[in-house]
């Protein structure tokens, strides 16, 4: 199999179909990220176009010093990360705006337990408590778990220490299972 770098060399050559082999090696992984991140089918599949598209605009910066799926990994964090901003954004926005707020928030808080209970599947119960985690626990479980990488490679994308990633990971566990706990005992 040809290596990844020799693609990316010739995207930058302006070959349109080396950066078509490069989607079609990694986009089962951007979009797995996107959706775990984001929960939804139609967020992660938006923001796995914009990884991409992003990665093209941006591909003359990759520096080779990592592999092209970290960087592209790193690319598609930013990516989610900027959705949930703007979701929370949004929210808060249309908070501002609705008279009743108090009213829809007991609602919300209403449906979230009937959600879970309609939700039967392990998956679902265990996606639903990764997206209340704080954003960076939620990258790292996200990283490891969802998408099997290395201590080392998730410390490249998060440009943090391999401290960081395991004192992360392990707040991250220790929440889900403290969220979990009621679920699964």
């Amino acid at each position: 199999m040809i290596p990844d770098d020799v693609y990316v060399h010739k995207t930058v050559e302006g070959d349109v179909e080396a950066f078509n082999e490069l989607v079609n090696r990694h986009h089962t992984k951007i979009y797995g990220l996107a959706y775990r991140m984001l929960g939804n089918a139609e967020d992660a599949e938006d923001a796995t176009q914009e990884t991409f598209l992003e990665a093209y605009k941006s591909i003359k910066t990759f520096r080779f010093q990592s592999q092209f799926g970290t960087w592209l990994y790193k690319v598609g964090l930013n990516t989610c990360n900027q959705y949930i901003r703007k979701a929370k954004s949004r929210n808060r926005m249309l908070d501002a705006y609705t008279d009743n707020t108090s009213a829809r928030g007991m609602t919300e808080e209403r449906e979230v337990p009937e959600r879970l209970a309609i939700k039967t599947e392990q998956s679902q119960v265990v996606q639903a408590a990764i997206d209340r985690l704080p954003p960076k626990q939620r990258e790292v479980i996200t990283l490891y778990y969802m998408q099997h990488l290395k201590y080392k490679e998730i410390a490249e994308i998060l440009n943090c220490s391999l401290g960081t990633v395991a004192s992360r990971l392990n707040k991250a566990t220790q929440n889900l299972k403290v969220k979990l706990e009621k679920y699964y005992l």
